[in-house]
């Protein structure tokens, strides 16, 4: 199976978000569900845009299969929820597309946190080192240019996107 296809088995795409330290599935008819956590294996990592307002925003896409459904949690390309998963998930030197994970965001001092699993052991981090922040002035106003950063992040996630590729060849 080549990355990103889906097994003749899957029977449905289930989206989910993360917000407020819970796990959010919006459904169609308007309601929404919340789930303390979302576990599977790792099927893909991807970056695609949205359209939010007439403009594309960029977001992450991790795909986790269970059983014969994919649940495909999304999260904005600057979110610090999506940097802590990828740098837990590229501790573990181990980590393959048949590696059972768990993904466990809560809030503390409303902020959302996560914590991952696999195969029932806590990740930590595979660094604490991200390159710094730089500010940058434009027309007389300073913005944060977090560009080294997310090209770390990037780099991060494309190897462990290679890693549970390598399992399934």
């Amino acid at each position: 199976m080549a990355l990103g296809q889906l097994d003749q088995d899957t029977k449905r795409r289930i989206y989910l978000s993360i917000s407020h330290g819970k796990v959010v599935h919006y459904l169609q008819n308007g309601g929404v569900e919340y789930f303390k956590n979302v576990e599977g294996t790792l099927a893909d990592i991807s970056l695609k845009e949205r359209t939010f307002n007439g403009q594309k925003v960029p977001f992450w896409y991790l795909d986790i299969k269970d059983g014969a459904e994919i649940y495909s949690l999304s999260l904005p390309f600057i979110s610090g929820t999506f940097k802590s998963i990828i740098l837990a998930l590229a501790s573990d030197e181990s980590l393959t597309a048949e590696t059972p994970i768990v993904i466990e965001p809560y809030e503390k001092n409303g902020y959302t946190k996560v914590v991952v699993y696999a195969e029932g052991v806590k990740l930590d981090w595979v660094t604490k080192e991200l390159p710094p922040l730089k500010e940058v002035v434009v027309a007389g106003k300073t913005y944060t240019d977090d560009e080294e950063r997310m090209n770390f992040i990037k780099g991060v996630a494309r190897k462990v996107k290679d890693r549970i590729a390598g399992a399934k060849r």
